[in-house]
């Protein structure tokens, strides 16, 4: 039986976590142990913990409330500068050296190492005649940034790895474009979806937000978090379709991040503070989902953005800013979905109005989509994953 060591430096409710858990879930435990290290011990940010198969073996690498108290604070957006400069500045040193006598420890017994955001790079060194994965979650070109001295590093760190994992063909093409050396030990592997347990979730009851099943509203879903997605695009986009066609349906925002209170300032900015729901942080979206009149997705970058799988499996039409890699993969260049430039509010305004209401188009866009979706079921990524990766 081989032993699997995951990675990942937090345990929060993005889409990176999202994936590992439903490729955990998927592994088979009498096949394989699998470990799961996690750097920071979050408490009660870990929003997803509970969702972590209880045949996971859960390891924290920093845990102690002096490595841990500063993190947690930066990433609630709460922290003050004296202590932005004390987790920037003074704790790195402990917490490199806490990392490495915890991770020897751990990586005794393991066969494969699967580093599943890239923060193990510092670490390489000690995986000697270990089987090392790296996963890439976003574009190249969001790591790189036009910097060469950017990119020799990022080229560096990838190839300490015996196999890197990208998310979609267009990353692939990217990373060997921008990285030829790498070409040889670099391979696809997209992100995966258990459709049955999506559509049993789905059918859950909405609660407290109920009214909804019976109302037509716009949902958009994901990470207040405006450094990569743009929810001030969503929001302006509405607003002007409201103003302009007098659209009706309400929108509806699930997530939650440190971008709340300026959306929230937004919405009144833009007159439609009543129209738009921010309903928070939600352990299932689907539900929302199920009875959405269209999905809406506003994000500046991704690698491969894993809630336009969700949305398509649950036959919403969906429209999509044209991400550098993945939705336009996902949404088949425009025959599953609508896409749009980052950014582009008139653009949005114009491609709601034109499909909320257009039956033949969304048929239209439901039948293309049933070709994608076979390429995202869960059992054919464990097998991908399995020959590829570990190697069976």
């Amino acid at each position: 039986m081989k032993t699997l060591l995951f990675h990942v430096n937090s345990l929060l409710a993005g889409g990176i976590e999202k994936v590992l858990i439903e490729l955990l879930s998927g592994l088979d435990p009498a096949k394989y142990r699998i470990k799961l290290s996690i750097a920071h011990n979050l408490g009660e940010l870990e929003i997803l913990r509970d969702r972590i198969p209880s045949y996971v073996e859960v390891y924290y690498i920093l845990d102690t409330p002096i490595l841990t108290n500063t993190k947690k604070k930066k990433v609630a957006k709460n922290i003050s500068l004296p202590g932005k400069l004390f987790e920037d500045l003074v704790l790195p040193p402990f917490k490199k050296m806490v990392h490495t006598k915890k991770l020897k420890q751990l990586i005794k017994d393991v066969d494969v190492i699967i580093d599943f955001d890239m923060t193990l790079a510092g670490y390489t060194h000690l995986f000697a005649n270990k089987k090392t994965v790296a996963y890439c979650h976003f574009s190249f070109n969001h790591y790189w940034g036009g910097s060469k001295r950017k990119l020799d590093k990022h080229a560096a760190r990838l190839s300490r790895y015996s196999t890197v994992v990208m998310l979609c063909e267009e990353m692939k093409r990217n990373a060997i474009e921008l990285y030829p050396s790498l070409k040889d030990n670099t391979i696809m592997i997209y992100n995966a979806l258990d459709k049955k347990n999506i559509e049993a979730l789905a059918n859950e009851s909405l609660g407290e937000w109920q009214y909804l099943a019976d109302e037509q509203y716009f949902l958009s879903a994901g990470r207040l978090a405006e450094s990569q997605k743009d929810f001030t695009m969503l929001i302006k986009g509405y607003a002007a379709c409201v103003k302009k066609y007098g659209a009706k349906e309400r929108l509806v925002i699930v997530g939650a991040g440190p971008s709340l209170p300026d959306l929230q300032a937004l919405a009144k900015l833009e007159g439609v503070p009543d129209a738009v729901i921010f309903a928070g942080y939600q352990s299932n979206p689907y539900k929302f989902m199920k009875h959405c009149s269209l999905f809406l997705f506003c994000s500046k970058f991704e690698g491969l953005p894993t809630v336009l799988i969700e949305a398509l499996s649950l036959d919403r039409p969906i429209i999509a800013t044209a991400t550098p890699t993945g939705a336009e993969e996902i949404l088949m260049y425009g025959k599953a979905g609508i896409l749009i430039p980052p950014g582009d509010v008139p653009a949005l305004c114009e491609a709601i109005h034109h499909l909320a209401h257009n039956t033949e188009q969304q048929k239209i866009f439901k039948e293309n989509a049933q070709e994608i979706l076979q390429r995202f079921d869960i059992s054919y990524m464990v097998k991908q994953f399995e020959n590829l990766v570990i190697g069976n």
